[in-house]
């Protein structure tokens, strides 16, 4: 079995209520239970990004930042692009599912 990130993508927007955002995060781990053994490392949230780059280093926050990962154990590509595909954080964000290779 292969290795995939589920990249959190963006910062979750809830229209309503407190109670609306507890409710999502019940579905998510539900969500998250119901992955059983495919379950690697369940979540690693990230907090704000600095940029270090060759013109400097910059601490503006983007809407598209990443904002943590879940790794998860596939078959193949299709297996864990299926498995964020029923995940409730698309609802709300967005994901990006990568292979994580070994070095």
């Amino acid at each position: 079995m292969a290795q995939f990130g589920l990249l959190y993508v963006g910062e979750p927007q809830f229209s309503g209520s407190e109670e609306e955002a507890q409710a999502h995060q019940q579905k998510y781990f539900a969500w998250l239970g119901g992955l059983g053994d495919a379950v690697v490392n369940p979540g690693m949230p990230f907090g704000p990004p600095t940029r270090v780059d060759a013109s400097g280093v910059s601490t503006e926050t983007r809407e598209d930042r990443l904002t943590g990962i879940t790794i998860v154990e596939a078959d193949d590509l299709d297996a864990a692009v299926e498995m964020a595909k029923s995940c409730p954080y698309i609802e709300v964000a967005a994901l990006d599912v990568v292979q994580i290779f070994e070095m």
